[in-house]
Parts: structure tokens; C-alpha cells; sequence
């Protein structure tokens, strides 16, 4: 049997060891949520301007209806999405679109795109569906002037990132969380 002198050993040892040890549990599994939502977005711009320069000045030509529009997104991910809402029939879906698609699991009314072009920049905008900061355009874009073959266009992507390591730092409340924004950018030349 221990002497009771020697009770609140095991608690200084945890102390010592066990805080320290759950700090970097909980950063290790932040810093990869981190790293995910990054490569998630860089994935996403990157699949939305490579949708956008495909869709150039030239892909028109022989009879193609291919213009794109920036929004808005429909939430549906499928191929044949209609924007028949911008007034033209086109089985195109949107730039919003797209990105939204290839980038699951982020807050699409809190992640916002800007689309920047020679003649200019829409957004920033968001990905929801409806609202009043969705992506919703009536002009085809890249716009006229902007779509010519080497043309360079421009996607940014940012979103919110809140993470766990704030309840850290000496002097925060108990649950809180440090907030930031994480963002990507991609740029391509239009292709035809």
C-alpha cells in the first residue's frame, strides 16, 4: 500500500506529460484538417479554370453552345446542369458550379470565388445556390474581348478556417476557436 504522502503523483505526472501530449493530438488533427481544406480549394480553383479556358471564343464555332456563365451553382454536380435562369439554353453548367462540385465538404455560403479577366473581375461571390452574395450573372465570362486564345483569366477561392488550437493560448476562453482564412488561387491562358 502507498503512503497517502504520495497521492497527487499521478496528477503531476499527467500534468506534465498528459496536457502536452492532448496539445499535440489536437494540433496534429488541425494542422491536417488545415492541409485538406487547402488542397480541397486548390483542387477546385484549379478544376474552374480549366473549365473557364476551355470555353473560349473559338468553342463556338461549328455550331457549339458553350459559353459559361460565373453562377449560379445548383447543388446538383451534374453534367448536364441547364441555365436556362440566365436566359440562354445551354447544357454548360456554371463556373460556381464546377468549383462547388470539386470542392465537398466546405461551407458554400461562407466560400467565395472572384473571377478576374482582362476586362475585369467578377465577384466576390458566394457558392450557395440562393442569396444575396450567391454567383449570378447574366454575362457569359470571360467576356467578350477576354475569351480570344491566350487570354490570361484568373480564379481566386477563399473560405473560412476555425480551428481548435485557439483554446491554447494563454488568456482564451475555455472553447474558443482561432478563426482565419484560408484561400487559392489559379490562372491559365483560354485555350480556344
Amino acid at each position: 500500500m502507498r503512503p497517502k504522502k504520495q497521492g497527487g503523483q499521478s496528477l503531476i505526472e499527467f500534468t506534465f506529460v498528459g496536457i502536452p501530449l492532448i496539445f499535440v493530438l489536437i494540433s496534429t488533427f488541425e494542422i491536417s484538417r488545415g492541409m485538406w481544406i487547402y488542397d480541397t480549394l486548390a483542387y477546385a480553383v484549379k478544376q474552374g479554370v480549366r473549365y473557364a479556358t476551355v470555353h473560349g471564343a473559338n468553342c463556338s464555332k461549328n455550331g457549339n453552345m458553350c459559353k459559361v456563365f460565373p453562377g449560379p451553382a445548383t447543388n446538383t454536380c451534374a453534367a448536364d446542369n441547364n441555365l436556362t435562369a440566365q436566359g440562354v439554353a445551354t447544357s454548360n453548367p456554371s463556373i460556381a458550379e464546377v468549383i462547388r462540385c470539386a470542392a465537398p465538404g466546405l461551407d458554400p455560403a461562407k466560400t467565395m470565388i472572384t473571377l478576374t479577366s482582362i476586362t475585369g473581375t467578377v465577384g466576390p461571390c458566394s457558392l450557395e445556390t440562393t442569396g444575396g452574395n450567391a454567383c449570378t450573372s447574366g454575362a457569359a465570362w470571360p467576356g467578350t474581348g477576354a475569351d480570344d486564345p491566350g487570354d490570361i483569366i484568373t480564379i481566386k477561392i477563399t473560405t473560412p478556417f476555425n480551428s481548435a488550437i485557439g483554446m491554447f493560448f494563454p488568456g482564451s476562453a475555455p472553447v474558443s476557436f482561432m478563426a482565419g482564412t484560408l484561400g487559392a488561387q489559379s490562372s491559365d491562358n483560354v485555350q480556344y
